[in-house]
C-alpha cells in the first residue's frame, strides 16, 4: 500500500506531496493541478483560477503531522525515485532543463513549484531581475514577483525593508496595464495596513492599486473586470478600517460581495467557474472578520457556515467557524467543528485539537479534553499550551504519570522556545502571511 493512502489527510493532499491526482481534496489543490496542466500542455497558458497562497510551513506541517519525512524536500529533484509519481518525474525533467527553457515555460515551472510550497527552489532558479527587465518584459516581471512572494512565504525578513523595497520596485516598474503591477500594489496595500498599521502608506498604495486596476481594465473581459473590481473593494476596506469607520467598511464589503455573487451566475466555462468560486469564498472569509469587528456575532456565524458549506474540505474555514461558535457560547457545536477541522487538516491541525480540548473543558468533559490536548501534542511536538493544559488537568484527575511527564516536557519545551526566539526575533516580523491572505493575491 502506498504511504500516502494510509492516512485520510495524506490521501486528500497527495498533489502537494507527489503531484498525485486530486481525490476530492481541498479547493486549493486545484491550483497545483492547473499549474501542472499549464506546464505540460505547452500552450503558453499562464492563467490559474485558484490564487490562494500558503506559507512554506503549510507543506512542512503536513509532512510533520503525517511523519512522512521522505517527502521533506526543498527541490523536486531531492525526492527519492521510489516516492515519485510519473507526473513528479515530468516536473523533474523540466527542472533539469530549466536554463534551456523559454521564459514562459520557466514561469510555468516556477508557478508549479510555488503551488507545491517549494519556495527555496524558486529562489534558487529565479535570478535577480533588473528594473528595466521588469518594465520591458511581462514574464520577467511575473518571475520577479514570484521570487518576492517566495521570500515572504519562507518568512525571510518578512515585512522587512528588503521585501517591501522589492515589491515597490515591481509596483513602480511593471507596466501599469499588467496583472503583476496590480498584484504588487495589492500586497503593499495589505502590508501597510495589516502589518505596519501605517495609514499614510495605506492611503498611498490604495491610490496606486486603484490606478493599476483602471489601466488594467481595458485589456480584460467583462468577467475579469468584475472579478478584479471585487478584489479591489475587498482591499479598499483597509482605509476605513484603520479609521474605525464601520459603516464604510460594510458598504465596501457589500459591494464586493455583490460583484462576487454576480460572477457566480455569469461564469461561462470551467476556468471562470473556479475563479468565481474562489473569489466568493474569500469574500465570505473577509465578511466573517468584518461581522466580528462590527460586533454582529450571529451574522458572523451565518457567513462562516455558508463558507464551510462552500469549502467543506478546507480546514481554515472550519477553524474560523469554531472561533465564532465559541464567542456565541456554543461549545458543543464548536467542539464538533474543531474535530472536523482536525480530521481534514492542515493547516492548523494541532490548533484544532487544542481548541476542541478547550470546548470539552467548558462542557466539563475533562477526560475528553485530555485526549484532545494529547492529540494536539501528537501533531505538534512544540505545542506548549497543550502540554500546560495536560499538566493542569493531570493534577485535577490525579493522573500523576501525566503530571510528571508534562512537567519534564515543559522544561524541555521552554528551553527550545528560548532558542527559537533568540534565532528568529530579528529574522522576521510575525503576521506577514495573514496580511498577504487579507488582500488576496490574484496571480495569474
Amino acid at each position: 500500500m502506498s504511504l500516502l493512502n494510509q492516512s485520510f489527510i495524506t490521501w486528500i493532499n497527495q498533489p502537494l506531496l507527489n503531484l498525485g491526482n486530486i481525490n476530492d481534496g481541498p479547493w486549493h489543490l486545484y491550483k497545483i493541478e492547473q499549474n501542472y496542466r499549464n506546464l505540460v500542455e505547452g500552450k503558453g497558458n499562464l492563467v490559474n483560477p485558484v490564487t490562494i497562497v500558503h506559507p512554506s510551513s503549510f507543506r512542512e506541517s503536513l509532512i510533520r503531522e503525517s511523519r512522512l519525512f521522505e517527502y521533506q524536500v526543498s527541490n523536486p529533484l531531492q525526492l527519492a525515485d521510489e516516492f515519485r509519481t510519473e507526473r513528479w518525474n515530468v516536473l523533474c525533467e523540466y527542472v533539469n532543463r530549466y536554463q534551456e527553457l523559454d521564459l514562459i515555460t520557466q514561469y510555468q515551472v516556477i508557478a508549479l513549484l510555488s503551488s507545491l510550497c517549494l519556495y527555496e527552489a524558486v529562489l534558487d532558479y529565479v535570478p535577480d531581475i533588473s528594473d528595466s527587465e521588469i518594465h520591458n518584459n511581462n514574464i520577467l516581471a511575473k518571475l520577479a514577483f514570484a521570487k518576492t512572494i517566495s521570500k515572504l512565504m519562507l518568512r525571510r525578513d518578512a515585512g522587512g525593508k528588503e521585501n517591501v523595497e522589492e515589491l515597490e520596485k515591481i509596483a513602480h516598474h511593471a507596466p501599469l496595464g499588467s496583472v503583476t503591477c496590480f498584484n504588487a500594489c495589492a500586497e503593499l496595500l495589505a502590508l501597510s495596513a495589516k502589518v505596519f498599521g501605517d495609514f499614510q502608506a495605506t492611503e498611498h498604495w490604495s491610490g496606486e492599486f486603484c490606478k493599476a486596476l483602471s489601466h488594467l481594465k481595458p485589456s480584460l473581459t467583462t468577467f475579469q473586470q468584475k472579478r478584479l473590481t471585487s478584489v479591489y473593494h475587498r482591499a479598499a476596506i483597509f482605509i476605513p478600517f484603520l479609521q474605525g469607520d464601520k459603516e464604510a467598511v460594510v458598504q465596501e464589503m457589500d459591494l464586493c460581495q455583490s460583484l462576487a455573487e454576480e460572477l457566480m451566475g455569469e461564469s461561462q466555462n470551467e476556468i471562470e467557474q473556479k475563479f468565481a468560486h474562489e473569489n466568493l469564498s474569500t469574500v465570505f472569509e473577509s465578511r466573517v472578520k468584518e461581522a466580528l469587528w462590527v460586533g454582529d456575532v450571529d451574522l458572523a456565524e451565518h457567513r462562516a457556515k455558508k463558507n464551510v458549506a462552500m469549502e467543506p474540505l478546507y480546514a481554515r474555514y472550519h477553524l474560523q467557524l469554531g472561533e465564532v461558535l465559541i464567542k456565541l457560547g456554543k461549545f458543543e457545536e464548536a467542539s464538533q467543528v474543531y474535530r472536523r477541522a482536525a480530521r481534514i487538516g492542515p493547516p492548523g491541525t494541532a490548533i484544532a485539537w487544542f481548541m476542541a480540548g478547550q470546548c470539552h473543558e467548558q462542557l466539563g468533559e475533562i477526560e475528553v479534553a485530555c485526549d484532545c490536548y494529547l492529540a494536539s501534542v501528537e501533531k505538534d511536538q512544540l505545542a506548549i499550551s497543550a502540554v500546560e493544559k495536560l499538566n493542569e488537568l493531570g493534577q485535577s484527575l490525579g493522573n500523576f504519570a501525566l503530571v510528571n511527564w508534562s512537567e519534564l516536557y515543559l522544561i524541555e519545551l521552554q528551553e527550545e522556545q528560548k532558542r527559537y526566539i533568540q534565532q528568529t526575533k530579528t529574522f522576521y516580523k510575525p503576521g506577514i502571511s495573514s496580511a498577504l491572505k487579507a488582500a488576496g493575491s490574484v496571480i495569474s
